[in-house]
């Protein structure tokens, strides 16, 4: 019983000298993943993914420029340990059905749309919703191996061609391939040429064979002349090329198509992430130094390295 300042004093102390219970230690996050992706402005939309013990959560959000919208997030998650891969194929299946719905009808009846999806994701813009779809597409297509192209940059048009020496050391360029598809168009010949063969891991010419072949499948980009001169139309238009770029985690790869026949139809660059960085940093320690004359690079008939 507290009777004094004196009493009070010693048990205030009292709770500072005594051990605290034991709290559960919060589990660690096991995994973490972001990513972005542009909708209508750059970097617009993100996905993150986490996983703490059992419990894996999605959160998605789109930034609007519309000040009257601001940004939206979209929470989705288990407690079953799910992995990214089955998270983003769920939402997906979910957001695209929904939109395949109300897309056809403003009656959720009728289009057999639960009344719970309805609720769900009724309360987001139509736009917020597409973005979420777009970054769950891509995303699925990347942790399945498959890249997702989409037209280069304009301020990276250049990387569609073969530059100097300099330009491949900061680029980490480690070669391209060129090839066409033959007087029949159906056919399939290459050249490879080295830039850097100290950059040509076992890593690479499996990822990269690996992007051929996907380019190769049905419907692909270089599956033969008249599939490529159909997607060159999504691409950016360089000259008389087109050109593309896709991403996985290490490398970057830009492909100029060009559908003129007797003339070769494509150059696959591949530039390595990991030596771009390295690069960068060895000439952060230097002292500036006076930019090297880039040598004439050469569109049209291009010569072979």
């Amino acid at each position: 019983m507290i009777e004094s300042i004196r009493d009070y004093e010693n048990w205030r102390d009292s709770l500072y000298d005594s051990p605290r219970p034991d709290l559960e230690p919060a589990s660690e996050i096991q995994e973490h993943e972001v990513r972005f992706y542009s909708h209508d402005y750059p970097a617009d939309t993100t996905l993150e993914y986490t996983r703490q013990g059992d419990h894996a959560e999605l959160t998605l959000s789109f930034s609007s420029e519309d000040p009257d919208m601001g940004v939206e997030e979209m929470v989705y998650g288990g407690e079953s340990r799910e992995s990214m891969a089955e998270l983003v194929s769920d939402l997906k299946g979910e957001i695209t059905g929904y939109l395949d719905a109300v897309d056809t009808s403003s009656f959720y009846e009728q289009q057999g749309v639960p009344v719970a999806a309805a609720e769900t994701y009724g309360e987001y813009s139509r736009t917020a919703l597409y973005a979420f779809e777009a970054i769950l597409g891509e995303t699925e297509k990347e942790l399945q191996g498959e890249l997702s192209w989409k037209p280069i940059e304009p301020d990276q048009a250049d990387w569609l061609y073969s530059g100097s020496s300099l330009q491949d050391l900061e680029r980490g360029c480690v070669g391209h391939l060129r090839g066409d598809f033959g007087k029949s168009g159906g056919e399939f010949w290459t050249s490879w040429f080295d830039h850097q063969p100290g950059l040509k891991t076992p890593a690479i010419h499996e990822e990269f064979q690996h992007v051929v072949n996907s380019l190769r499948k049905q419907d692909g980009l270089l599956r033969n002349f008249a599939s490529m001169s159909r997607g060159c139309r999504e691409g950016l238009s360089c000259d008389d090329s087109f050109g593309f770029k896709a991403e996985s985690p290490h490398y970057t790869y830009c492909l100029r198509c060009t559908p003129r026949r007797g003339d070769y139809n494509f150059y696959l660059y591949a530039y390595d992430k990991d030596a771009q960085r390295e690069y960068a940093l060895r000439q952060a320690r230097k002292e500036p130094e006076k930019p090297q004359a880039a040598k004439h690079r050469i569109k049209k008939n291009e010569m072979e390295r």
